[in-house]
């Protein structure tokens, strides 16, 4: 059963607004920023939530952490001006602490009811081999705070809101494929805002990888019937996609067909 169309869900292109929660500072504009660049172009609604400091981000450099916290919350705030994002919200939970899911699942609860978006974007947690330990964490409470935050537990974090769907990004379970070929480039202006990650001689590397698995991405979709195929080989292979789970809040618990959704 295809649970969002049995239960009338919105495409994720068509909501109004959107809750992005990520780890550190420049996650969502990898993950998701074609898809956030049209939504802004839609006149959406963009939340950005970070919930490390990113402090671990200049390993090696000698810069202290305060001054590394300060330069990518101006590069945040550089990379959210380009996708449109009205409103920042800064967990700073250390990066790379021992901060717990659950101390940060009550967060997220008080930021979901105060918030109240029709769509929270996250970081996909149970991606095989997702070795960071914020990445996993982040995801997994962003899952449960969606639980927590409708049921009337933890009063004094709010009204109770139910938010329908949940959209995780760096996915190995994708169902949903976005064409963001024409927005490539605003895509790679937000992600090279960060110049603290990626002005240096590693950028021609990973911008390759970045290309590369969106035109694969494309050619996936088209196999799987998202798009159509093109009459000229050449016009798809310089087609470019973002892939999502995208699942409703009913596939969150007791779900277990979710991942074939």
């Amino acid at each position: 059963m295809n649970m969002r169309a049995f239960l009338n869900l919105p495409h994720i292109l068509e909501v109004k607004s959107i809750l992005c929660v990520q780890p550190h500072p420049d996650d969502n504009e990898i993950g998701a920023g074609g898809l956030l660049s049209i939504l802004n172009d839609k006149g959406a609604k963009i939340v950005f939530a970070t919930v490390t400091d990113g402090r671990r981000g200049l390993s090696g450099r000698d810069i202290s952490h305060e001054e590394i916290i300060k330069i990518r919350h101006k590069e945040k705030e550089e990379a959210g001006r380009i996708l449109g994002v009205s409103k920042y919200i800064d967990l700073l939970f250390e990066d790379g602490g021992d901060y717990s899911i659950s101390e940060l699942t009550e967060n997220l609860v008080k930021i979901f009811r105060s918030i109240r978006p029709e769509l929270v974007l996250t970081v996909d947690p149970w991606t095989p081999y997702e070795a960071h330990p914020d990445h996993q964490k982040t995801g997994k409470a962003v899952a449960a705070a969606m639980l927590v935050a409708r049921n009337l537990s933890l009063p004094h974090l709010g009204e109770s809101v139910t938010i329908e769907q949940i959209a995780f990004y760096s996915t190995p379970y994708p169902n949903t494929y976005i064409d963001i070929t024409n927005y490539w480039e605003r895509k790679i202006e937000a992600i090279r805002a960060h110049k603290s990650q990626f002005e240096n001689h590693n950028w021609p590397l990973i911008y390759q990888l970045f290309y590369e698995q969106s035109k694969k991405w494309y050619k996936e979709g088209i196999e799987k019937g998202y798009f159509e195929a093109k009459d000229k080989n050449i016009e798809v292979q310089e087609r470019l996609a973002e892939t999502y789970k995208v699942l409703s809040i009913w596939e969150l618990h007791m779900f277990p067909d979710a991942v074939f959704s």
